[in-house]
């Protein structure tokens, strides 16, 4: 599964950080940038919940990752053809629908692989991160030699890499002899997920807006496309060390509350981004993300993962990446759009830092109640 991990997000980390320097360089607006970044985000309404039922439901998750992974290759290669909005619009849809549900899926053959083994869910996405910092480095200096349409290609290569190990990971699924699964409904029902998702959502809007105008920001601040791809890989470089002993940080100070300190670090690092004066010190700043994404991310992904029916674990993870890279991401995209057409780059960091220090309350919030349920022997699942 850590192959599976690395050549993944290898291959995102060839493409998805530059996309918006691509489509700046095709002539396209902010705003028009921000409605092609929504794209993806949108298509996971269609998308997610549909693989996500497959993949409970069938037999082999990792047969339904391999056939899908092709697929978001293909399309993935054939969005460096388009030349205008209206040309990416379709071609970017066709990717997204693919590409979108492929984290969840291998989220939910990761956590099978936790329960069954014992094996660590951060050590195994760390390795990731360590594709996304050699990707991107590589990426950021390869691209100022050649035209960033070839970041397509590499993706479409790195994807079908990853093809080869996820031949080799077990079948999981749901027996037929098990019954048919609780509606997807179930989900709706459990209020400990329904408050998390709404903080995680929170939080995502800002960190879509972060990932929209990146480089862009740098770019402004007078950074080249090897700058670019070094905040990139930095950023992913720093989770390395908090992902081995994340399990011990977890086990120590409990899950909601290493996600509310993340919130609230995610709005510090969103204000000094809005009001660092150069692309240097934006690098630096890309050093918290050892406290905000990296606490943040896996920790998501393993309280979904315990409050939720086994049966519906796929689900779980699809309801969760809905929620953040759909709903959450295209407000995300077109707000920070907006913003930054109409005052810069710099005042969408401190709106964002508003609202990430708001998403840290609602987690706050969230905490103390479960706290005070618990204590009063009211029946909640632990998350930590």
């Amino acid at each position: 599964m850590s192959a599976v991990y690395f050549f993944f997000f290898g291959a995102q980390g060839a493409m998805t950080p530059f996309l918006s320097l691509f489509y700046k360089r095709a002539g396209l607006s902010a705003t028009e940038i921000a409605l092609l970044l929504s794209v993806p985000p949108v298509m996971l309404f269609l998308s997610q919940p549909l693989f996500g039922q497959l993949a409970d439901r069938s037999g082999n998750r990792a047969r339904l990752f391999g056939q899908v992974l092709v697929a978001a290759a293909l399309a993935g290669a054939l969005v460096s053809l388009g030349s205008s909005f209206w040309t990416f619009l379709p071609l970017v849809a066709l990717w997204s629908f693919f590409a979108g549900p492929l984290g969840a899926i291998a989220d939910s053959i990761a956590l099978g692989e936790v329960q069954r083994t014992g094996a660590s869910y951060p050590r195994m996405r760390l390795w990731g991160s360590v594709a996304w910092v050699i990707a991107t480095t590589v990426g950021g200096w390869l691209y100022n030699r050649i035209d960033l349409r070839w970041s397509f290609a590499f993706y479409a290569a790195i994807s079908l890499i990853t093809l080869i190990f996820s031949r080799r990971l077990p079948a999981q699924g749901v027996s037929r002899e098990r019954g048919p699964l609780p509606p997807f409904s179930t989900l709706s029902r459990i209020p400990e997920l329904t408050g998390f998702l709404l903080c995680s959502g929170l939080l995502q809007v800002t960190v879509a807006a972060n990932s929209a105008f990146l480089s862009i920001h740098i770019g402004n601040l007078g950074g080249s496309n090897s700058v670019v791809g070094l905040a990139w890989a930095i950023a992913a470089l720093v989770e390395v060390p908090v992902w081995l002993y994340l399990d011990r940080i977890t086990e120590r100070f409990g899950a909601m509350q290493v996600v509310t300190v993340s919130a609230f670090m995610y709005g510090v690092r969103w204000l000094l981004m809005g009001v660092a004066p150069s692309a240097g010190l934006v690098l630096v700043l890309q050093t918290l993300q050892a406290v905000t994404f990296a606490l943040f991310a896996p920790t998501a992904v393993q309280i979904v993962g315990r409050l939720v029916p086994e049966e519906l674990r796929t689900s779980g993870q699809a309801l969760l990446v809905l929620v953040n890279s759909g709903v959450a991401t295209v407000i995300g995209n077109l707000a920070s759009g907006r913003l930054v057409d109409a005052a810069g780059t710099a005042m969408l960091y401190r709106a964002a830092a508003a609202v990430a220090l708001a998403a840290g309350v609602g987690f706050l919030i969230l905490m103390r109640r479960t706290r005070a349920r618990t204590a009063t022997g009211g029946e909640v699942t632990r998350v930590g």
